[in-house]
């Protein structure tokens, strides 16, 4: 963003109040929220959104999903915990449906942390929760237990937990004032300057995890990115990115952080490198 010019026809330097400056710091980030929430929104009614682009000639996927992690986890070993049939989301990603409104855990293990950070977390079942929010579950990497407001919690202290936890809270903070609640009572939101508060949303808006992921990894604080293709005005095809940090704590576990440095949207070019397909 351009600072507007400070100075006036008679050269006469005009200085802006001090409760301005406030005023002004504090819209540009709300607006900066605001857009990374409508990256992740608009995936529940843009089927583009979950459209791989190819490179080239070559037709390699930007995005490669891994067979072998058991992303076409079922619900066979969890018979009569979810509805008889699976549904279809708008990108035909397969959904279970669980009874109880908050999800179902596949595991209560970990697995280890000798893995390549770009390897995907092994089983992951898309589980639609709280009526509409489409969001994974995993055998590996967690959520392993739910808080007691039906949160969950207990992922790894790995890339993919990192990753896992951030689609679960970012979720939450763009579904509406009460869902954010929820995550604040549950403990699992750092937002001390009061940054996600007065989004304007609704109430117990339909969520979605995107398809594309990108990590960036440290043990006590991650940057979890996600992303989705889309064409530009000009005619160009880039990623949106959403940008979440998150923030490892010895009694919580991953929390989002309200951090307007790192919070945001960023678009990168055709072909973009790092980016997976987790779910």
């Amino acid at each position: 963003m351009t600072e507007q010019n400070t100075t006036d026809s008679t050269n006469e330097k005009n200085t802006p109040s001090f409760e301005a400056e406030n005023e002004r710091a504090s819209s540009a980030t709300k607006l900066t929220i605001g857009l990374a929430a409508v990256a992740i929104i608009v995936v529940v009614g843009v089927v583009v959104s979950l459209v791989m682009v190819f490179r080239g000639e070559d037709a390699e996927p930007l995005v490669s999903l891994d067979p072998t992690t058991g992303s076409s986890a079922t619900a066979q070993d969890k018979d009569g915990l979810f509805e008889p049939d699976p549904v279809f989301d708008k990108g035909n990603r397969v959904i279970y449906v669980p009874l109880e409104p908050h999800g179902v855990i596949l595991s209560d293990t970990l697995a280890s942390s000798n893995r390549p950070a770009d390897q995907a977390p092994s089983g992951v079942m898309l589980q639609r929760i709280h009526g509409n929010m489409d969001l994974p579950f995993s055998t590996s990497d967690g959520p392993t237990t739910f808080t007691d407001n039906g949160v969950a919690t207990g992922f790894a202290r790995t890339p993919q937990g990192a990753a896992l936890a951030a689609a679960h809270y970012f979720a939450y903070v763009t579904g509406g004032a009460d869902r954010l609640e929820l995550l604040e009572q549950a403990g699992k939101l750092s937002d001390p300057t009061g940054q996600f508060a007065d989004l304007g949303l609704p109430d117990s808006m339909a969520t979605a995890a995107l398809p594309m992921i990108k990590v960036i990894f440290n043990p006590d604080l991650a940057l979890v990115k996600f992303g989705y293709t889309a064409e530009m005005d000009d005619g160009s095809t880039k990623v949106v990115a959403s940008k979440i940090p998150m923030v490892w704590r010895e009694d919580t576990g991953w929390v989002l952080k309200g951090d307007a440095t790192a919070l945001g949207v960023e678009y990168e070019p055709v072909p973009a490198d790092g980016w997976q397909q987790w779910w």
